[in-house]
């Protein structure tokens, strides 16, 4: 695994240098409207609404039976987001990570950037009144090449980004992915940062998606909770640089009250204003 201190982080990555590494504790008192969205999967779930933390549901598989999902399936979406409304949600968003835009031939990024886009359509025409966006797309995500400085892999990042205009174009909500995938905050944060600019360059909400574990990618750290100070300068660089954010995570784990990254969440929620209590 690599891994870098922190000072060859700083030292290697002039283009990002600017930005700063320290959360700005002036910024965190910015009077404006700040929204945690719960994406949480635990189970049982308790409803976290009354803590100021709506939800945000995954809309879930948008093909028809039979539909492969290389295809944009109008009626399979028509069907998805007709089950939102019945759900009397307002707020969706779509996981497609099959049409990726990195890692793949440009032909192949473009044209699933295509296939974005018309999935947006589609929603938007099934439901205007629903606000939606895609998880991990425009931007995309991204560590290694920001880490070292990678000026090749960067000008393709950057390349894609613009042409994934036309999916930010087409939803209510970016949601960038800032999950961890190391015990690195210095590195966490040099990269959140520089997502996070690429997502604002699109003029809509940005609300990214954390997690409260090690992304499981790291056979290390997977199934490890994120150390609660490490957190919590998660949250608060959200605070201080996006719209708000959302908490993902759960998956086949039942919910613990006392988790340390979940008692922070609470301290978080406090500092926004809200009257936190146990949920169950």
């Amino acid at each position: 695994m690599r891994t870098l201190t922190r000072r060859a982080i700083l030292g290697s990555l002039p283009l990002y240098a600017a930005a700063g590494h320290a959360l700005s504790a002036a910024a965190t008192d910015r009077p404006r409207s700040f929204t945690v969205f719960d994406g949480l999967i635990y189970k049982p779930m308790p409803d976290l609404r009354n803590l100021g933390m709506p939800k945000l549901l995954d809309i879930g598989s948008i093909w028809s039976p039979g539909i492969p999902k290389s295809q944009v399936d109008p009626t399979g979406i028509r069907t998805a987001v007709a089950a939102v409304r019945r759900r009397g949600l307002t707020r969706y968003y779509f996981d497609l990570e099959e049409w990726t835009v990195s890692g793949a031939p440009r032909e192949v990024i473009d044209a699933n950037i295509q296939k974005l886009a018309r999935t947006a359509e589609i929603a938007r025409q099934s439901a205007p009144q629903l606000k939606f966006g895609f998880y991990d797309q425009a931007p995309r995500g991204n560590y290694w090449p920001i880490i070292t400085n990678n000026q090749k892999e960067l000008a393709e990042w950057y390349s894609i980004n613009r042409s994934s205009a036309i999916i930010a174009a087409k939803v209510d909500y970016l949601f960038p992915s800032l999950y961890t995938f190391y015990d690195d905050p210095a590195g966490w944060e040099l990269t959140s940062r520089a997502v996070i600019k690429e997502a604002r360059q699109y003029g809509k909400p940005v609300y990214p998606f954390l997690m409260p574990e090690f992304h499981d990618s790291n056979a290390k750290l997977r199934d490890t909770q994120i150390p609660p100070e490490f957190w919590r300068r998660q949250l608060e660089l959200c605070r201080e640089l996006a719209d708000g954010l959302v908490i993902w995570g759960g998956w086949l784990r039942l919910w613990d009250e006392e988790a340390p990254w979940w008692v922070e969440t609470k301290s978080f929620m406090a500092s926004l204003g809200y009257s936190v209590s146990r949920v169950f």
